[in-house]
């Protein structure tokens, strides 16, 4: 069942909870940060890696203007956008990339 109104998703996104905000040039976006670890090809000891992304409502990615290579600030750390996955409920995962120091 998906999320019905933008005042909905919002409260999903509560940073009182577990959202945090996002800063896209002059914009703030609610959204839910994660950083999971990920093992790739764990078998044989190659890459590990982390998998940093943020969910927010699919509206702010197009008021922010959010696109492939745009910076996002969060928790102080700038990420790039690498990738913009909409689910077709109101909702996106931006894919992340830290960016180069």
């Amino acid at each position: 069942m998906a999320i019905e109104s933008a005042a909905d998703r919002l409260a999903f996104l509560d940073v009182d909870e577990f959202g945090t905000t996002a800063t896209v040039g002059a914009f703030s976006v609610i959204g839910i940060f994660d950083d999971a670890y990920q093992a790739i090809n764990q078998a044989t000891g190659e890459v590990t890696t982390t998998a940093p992304q943020f969910l927010c409502r699919s509206a702010d990615v197009t008021t922010a203007s959010i696109a492939s290579n745009t910076s996002l600030v969060i928790g102080g750390v700038t990420y790039k956008a690498i990738d913009l996955h909409p689910d077709g409920t109101g909702m996106t995962t931006i894919l992340l990339s830290k960016d180069a120091p």
